[in-house]
Parts: C-alpha cells; structure tokens; sequence
C-alpha cells in the first residue's frame, strides 16, 4: 500500500495506526506500505476495510489520519482526483512490528 502523503505515512509510522481513503478497497490482511509507487518496503502492515463511505462522513476518524482537520483531510483526497461527496473505501492501517 502506497503512503504518498507525507502526513499520512508519519501517522502510521510513528502512531502505529492510521485511516486512510482509497477509492477502492484494497485487499485486506498483511501487506507492506512503500512512500510512493514502486519504492522500498518502509513497514510490514495489516490492512481492515473499513467500510464504503464518502470523504465528508470521515469526521470520526480524522484523530487517526495523521491530518489536523477533516478539511486538510478532504483536501488531501481531492488531490487523488476523489470529490467530498464521491464514495470511496476508509481503510484501518496497523503498523507490524
């Protein structure tokens, strides 16, 4: 699973959780995360759909997400071409240790 986002990635690394949108879901179970497409292994993962949602219902998760608002969040989704009201998958990402 792939953690372009800077805040996201810091999230899961130094949190050892995060929630992230995708807009399909990606398989679940053990997986490795890498900082951009075809980059190095940075962490061992476990990867739970959440559910299927829209980026505007994403309050209740946005402690996790490694942003500071719901706002920056949605923005941060708009830039992978995902509209507030568009549905899309909330993923549970825990760091393997």
């Amino acid at each position: 699973m792939i953690f372009e986002n800077p805040k996201a990635r810091r999230q899961l690394l130094e949190k050892g959780l995060v929630y992230t949108f995708r807009k399909h879901p990606h398989k679940e179970g053990r997986d490795w995360a890498s900082a951009y497409r075809g980059g190095p292994k940075i962490a061992d993962i476990y990867v739970k759909v959440v559910g299927r949602m829209r980026p505007i219902d994403l309050a209740p998760y946005v402690k996790d997400s490694g942003f500071d608002s719901l706002q920056e969040w949605i923005e941060a989704i708009r830039q992978f071409g995902i509209a507030p009201q568009e549905y899309g998958y909330l993923h549970e990402v825990i760091l393997k240790k």
